[in-house]
């Protein structure tokens, strides 16, 4: 009998402090509330995180399938789990307790029904069609393009950056398609250490922590891709960022593929293009990607390597809708003619970063 009640005892003691230490452990780990938004994290096979508003990443662990959504702004409150350990090596563990879509995000815009294009049936049907194929062929492009960046890479994690072996990564990945003209490396204060062809080379030393797309994956080491830019060296281009990593997964730099944009939009609309409409390619401010089935000079300077943009209608709400369709006036500052054209258009984003493709009689 006396043994049995010291067991009992233990048994109560030792329960007494479970409680006792679940409850000290829950007062340590009190619940924070804080908006933010949600982010995929191409890393460790892909992952949802959540970046604050005060630009704390926290690593959900219990995320719903509803709140999968790259860019989703959300209001959060949960715990901070300090006892887990995860493969992303990103951000702190949290358990959601509740979470909700903010409730002032302004109503989604998805589709412009502007002035009636006085077109036939049959041609809104080519327009719309031709629209459908030249967004996803750039869309497959792009794609492709990131994808060959993303490769190189991976290829070079845990790789020593002051090597001077970097080069056949870069020559690899100007190989691999057309529109690359030109690779690099940048160390994680923004100075490039290594960039080929050696036509290039004198860029190397040089600060490109300026560039918006540069300092974007500084803050936030996620793949990007740059507006159209004006270089170091005067040229203009468009490029794609992959940070990259130590096999510890700390950044230790950046991998740049830079690509000529009338090129790149070249070979995108080339085997969709009919002989009907015209096809243009910009940045929701105006600023000329590339264009199809346009005479030379017709709209835009022709000379290639000039920055370039159109100004339209000043109530054609191109940059504040995904899609829709309208008359729009094209034409440089120096345009004498007002001819309106009717107009559908479309967006596409690769890394946040959206295009639109504009398709017109």
């Amino acid at each position: 009998m006396i043994q049995s009640a010291v067991s009992v005892g233990v048994i109560v003691l030792t329960l007494s402090l479970i409680c006792a230490s679940g409850c000290i452990a829950q007062e340590t780990t009190p619940e924070i509330s804080f908006t933010g938004e949600i982010v995929y994290m191409d890393l460790e096979g892909g992952f949802y995180g959540i970046i604050s508003s005060e630009g704390t990443n926290y690593l959900p662990l219990d995320l719903s399938d509803e709140f999968r959504k790259d860019g989703l702004k959300v209001d959060v409150s949960g715990t901070i789990d300090q006892d887990v350990m995860t493969i992303q090596m990103w951000g702190q563990p949290f358990r959601i307790n509740s979470i909700s879509v903010r409730s002032d995000m302004p109503e989604s815009k998805t589709w412009y029904e502007g002035q009636e294009t006085g077109l036939s049936p049959d041609e809104k049907l080519g327009m719309t069609t031709l629209l459908l194929k030249s967004s996803s062929s750039l869309m497959t492009t792009l794609n492709e393009y990131d994808a060959e960046v993303a490769k190189v890479a991976l290829e070079l994690k845990g790789k020593n950056l002051q090597t001077s072996e970097l080069d056949s990564y870069l020559e690899k990945l100007i190989q691999k398609n057309n529109g690359v003209y030109a690779a690099s490396i940048i160390d994680r204060s923004g100075t490039i250490i290594a960039i080929y062809p050696d036509s290039h080379q004198e860029s190397v030393g040089k600060d490109a922590s300026s560039q918006l797309a540069i300092k974007s994956v500084k803050t936030n080491p996620v793949p990007g891709m740059s507006d159209y830019i004006e270089t170091i060296e005067g040229e203009h281009a468009i490029f794609i960022v992959h940070p990259l990593y130590s096999s510890s997964l700390s950044v230790t730099g950046y991998l740049t593929a830079l690509y000529k944009p009338d090129i790149l939009v070249e070979e995108a609309l080339r085997s969709v293009h009919d002989n009907e409409n015209s096809i243009l390619v910009i940045q929701p401010d105006g600023t000329i990607i590339g264009y199809a089935g346009l005479a030379a000079g017709t709209l835009f300077p022709a000379d290639t390597n000039q920055t370039r943009n159109i100004s339209m209608n000043d109530n054609l709400p191109i940059a504040s809708y995904p899609a829709g369709y309208d008359m729009i006036t094209l034409g440089t500052e120096s345009s004498i003619d007002n001819i309106e054209y009717p107009v559908y258009w479309t967006s596409i984003f690769l890394h946040h970063n959206p295009w639109r493709i504009l398709v017109f009689k």
